[in-house]
């Protein structure tokens, strides 16, 4: 997924990468790529990022423990500073009906914030996510303007980008 997310980075283009280990797995991929500025609400990320000479900013705000990564009204706040070319993200699951969803409304209220204010949108979702419902709502699939998986997809998947039925 990884490799066939970054062929839609371009050189210098401003990217948001959200807290997801799906997200994550792009950033050797970027080494490539002159002048980027990733904007990220991931710490492991971030030093990542750091590390490889990627210059980022990473969000800051409440940690959450397990994943390393940043929610909250000031993660939130970092975000609205920016705008981005794209965002890569993630979450829990894809339901039959075509609804990003993920336990954690902290997070998806993050990655609300990071779709307002990217261009294009980028759902990074492996097969373990499809035809699986979770308690928040994140957006539809028609908010999204690729999906990337490591597996091929039924058609009706690409049909709901393209109409949004909630």
């Amino acid at each position: 997924m990884a490799r066939k997310a970054v062929e839609f980075v371009r050189d210098g283009d401003i990217i948001m990468l959200d807290g997801s280990t799906s997200a994550y797995s792009i950033i050797p991929y970027l080494t490539s790529f002159k002048n980027l500025i990733v904007i990220t609400s991931s710490a492991k990320s971030s030093f990542l990022l750091g590390r490889m000479g990627i210059n980022n900013i990473c969000t800051g705000g409440r940690m959450i423990t397990k994943s390393l990564s940043y929610i909250g009204e000031e993660a939130e706040s970092t975000v609205r500073r920016y705008n981005a070319d794209i965002v890569f993200f993630s979450c829990r699951g894809l339901s039959m009906d075509g609804k990003l969803t993920d336990n954690s409304i902290e997070e998806n209220s993050l990655r609300k914030v990071m779709l307002q204010h990217a261009r294009k949108k980028v759902f990074l979702c492996d097969s373990s996510k499809l035809e699986h419902t979770y308690l928040n709502n994140l957006c539809h699939l028609s908010d999204v303007d690729e999906i990337i998986c490591e597996k091929w997809l039924p058609n009706h998947i690409y049909q709901m980008m393209e109409k949004n039925t909630l």
